[in-house]
């Protein structure tokens, strides 16, 4: 069963980053230098357009992200957050690691970091979902905001995929 994932993108690095990466496509063949054959030959099967959707996270402070980013799986429902609604959405087809793909895509943080935990999600759906109204799917408080990826566990999963149209693409 897909989790959910809830991706803040609402900063203006983050919003550049969205239009960059995610509102528009990346030809494969730009990036296909830096990733290995493996890899490579993965993405083309699942991209076979040679468009791909990218998006990345950082370590963050004593890997917190990196831990969330390992629990990612194909399939798991993306949700693109800022201004206090999910105004995006797409199933994350994959992931990997690639300091050198996030520099070359996004460069560093202010913090010397670059989002090297990096996946790729599918068609983007744009959604317009509150976060009072996601707040009240999930069992959260009213006054909940998204402030840090995070995964939801089944159960909240199962409430958000049953409560708005987040199908696969």
């Amino acid at each position: 069963m897909p989790r959910v994932i809830l991706q803040p993108a609402g900063g203006p690095d983050a919003a550049r980053h969205f239009a960059k990466t995610i509102r528009t496509p990346v030809r494969f063949s730009d990036i296909l230098n830096l990733l290995d054959g493996d890899h490579a030959e993965c993405l083309a099967k699942l991209y076979p357009t040679g468009w791909l959707r990218i998006w990345g996270v950082t370590a963050g402070a004593n890997g917190v992200n990196r831990r969330k980013w390992l629990q990612f799986a194909a399939g798991d429902r993306v949700l693109f957050c800022g201004q206090n609604r999910v105004f995006a959405s797409g199933a994350l087809r994959y992931r990997i690691n690639n300091r050198q793909l996030a520099l070359a895509l996004w460069g560093v943080d202010s913090e010397g970091q670059t989002w090297e935990y990096v996946y790729f999600v599918g068609e983007l759906r744009d959604q317009n979902i509150r976060y009072d109204e996601l707040a009240k799917a999930d069992g959260y408080s009213p006054a909940f905001v998204v402030l840090a990826v995070s995964i939801l566990d089944g159960a909240k999963s199962n409430a958000v995929l049953g409560a708005f149209d987040l199908a696969d693409d």
